[in-house]
């Protein structure tokens, strides 16, 4: 199983300076976002010349990890992009904020939106370490595991794969997770 951080944010751009929220809404990738994104498809892509390619793309309905999600599954020419409530960001800034779902379901037809419950599907007070955490086992009890586990990607945020691997991320890092459970980025 593969596990991106989205792209470059709008948030990320003004809060990697000031270390202020400034108050984005649901923060989009940024151009340079977009060309992470691209840049980690073409890893997957070229990585995946000697292994299985991936098959399924699960992400956060946050529309940074929906964008990133998004540019990969067209550069592979993946069809099934799954959104995942449990793989959202921690809840700390305006930018953990969502998009109602029947928005999103209007700008993203062809993304399965049948595990977002409600149109507020976004935690609605700040989390804590544990909620995170329970959050990522849930969301491991799910996936982890599974047959096409291999060709899986997710598409994420900093908090819930630092929670999950232990490892620190950058923007549309790829982060690998092995047949016994061990993490390795990979990329960028």
């Amino acid at each position: 199983m593969y596990f991106i951080r989205h792209g470059q944010s709008e948030f990320n751009v003004v809060y990697s300076v000031t270390l202020q929220d400034p108050g984005i809404l649901d923060a989009p990738v940024t151009q340079r976002g977009q060309q992470q994104a691209l840049g980690a498809a073409k890893h997957l892509k070229h990585r995946h010349l000697n292994h299985q390619p991936i098959t399924r793309i699960i992400c956060s309905p946050y529309t940074r990890a929906l964008q990133t999600a998004t540019i990969i599954a067209d550069h592979l020419g993946i069809e099934n992009i799954m959104a995942e409530p449990l793989a959202g960001e921690r809840r700390l800034f305006t930018c953990d904020i969502g998009t109602p779902l029947s928005e999103l379901k209007a700008r993203w037809p062809k993304v399965d939106f049948a595990r977002v419950e409600k149109d507020e599907w976004w935690p609605s007070v700040n989390e804590n370490e544990e909620d995170i955490e329970r959050r990522v086992h849930a969301f491991k009890q799910l996936y982890c595991d599974l047959p096409d586990e291999e060709t899986t990607c997710v598409v994420s945020h900093w908090y819930f794969i630092f929670t999950l691997t232990s490892k620190d991320t950058d923007n549309a890092q790829i982060i690998r997770r092995d047949k016994k459970g061990i993490y390795h980025r990979e990329g960028l």
